[in-house]
């Protein structure tokens, strides 16, 4: 599939692969060069347990829990790292 690179030096992940694989923004990626033109790009994990902190259409900050449900202890991980 073919893509560009930005004059910000983005790579733009084509919309059907974002779709299949549920890549959404705010996912870690590990970029190795192989050889000259070749390139690994690889998907870091979250870790289990972590959150982020996302922005909804409204303009509303949403809590997503990275690889679990969001539990009292995740809220009070997140009050504690954000007051």
């Amino acid at each position: 599939m073919k893509t560009k690179l930005t004059a910000g030096g983005e790579i733009g992940i084509p919309p059907e692969i974002r779709q299949h694989d549920r890549l959404e923004a705010g996912d870690e990626f590990d970029l190795d060069r192989l050889t000259s033109g070749h390139y690994l790009l690889t998907k870091l994990q979250r870790q289990p347990g972590g959150f982020s902190i996302a922005t909804a259409d409204d303009g509303l900050p949403v809590i997503r829990a990275n690889g679990g449900p969001i539990t009292s202890e995740l809220v009070k991980e997140i009050e504690s790292q954000t007051l």
